[in-house]
């Protein structure tokens, strides 16, 4: 392995690793919490948390819930209980039918969903993504 030498104006490998944290902390945001038999509800009702911020979405923390613009979610011993609102949600019922999403329910006017993500990963914040950018449309 070949380790970069300091170039002339002082740079080197430590100086980018503590370049690299403190830029990239948002990528925080984006990482995952799996669990195959139910998971962590405070686990992945933080990183829920940090994504929303790291998307721009006010939200309000209290102990185990979060509350944000058009929803909220609530850790829970078997995973975190997700509850959004709107006008026609870009949502179908096979939405909540992908692994780590249980006990899903669209509303019949598709003005609501009651979801709980059981881990967190690529498909739960791309669901997150969706429920977003309809909000702000």
């Amino acid at each position: 392995m070949v380790v970069p030498k300091d170039s002339e104006d002082g740079r080197g490998l430590d100086h980018l690793m503590e370049q690299n944290e403190a830029e990239l902390s948002f990528l925080s945001a984006y990482g995952g919490v799996d669990s195959p038999k139910g998971g962590d509800g405070s686990a992945i009702l933080e990183a829920l948390l940090r994504f929303m911020r790291a998307g721009g979405i006010e939200c309000e923390q209290k102990a185990g819930k979060v509350v944000f613009e058009f929803g909220s979610a609530t850790a829970e011993s078997d995973g975190c209980l997700v509850l959004c609102k709107g006008k026609h949600l870009p949502l179908v019922a096979s939405d909540l039918h992908a692994p780590g999403f249980h006990d899903g329910i669209i509303g019949t006017k598709r003005e609501k969903v009651s979801v709980r993500f059981t881990s967190w990963n690529q498909d739960h914040r791309r669901f997150l993504e969706r429920l977003v950018e309809h909000h702000r449309s």
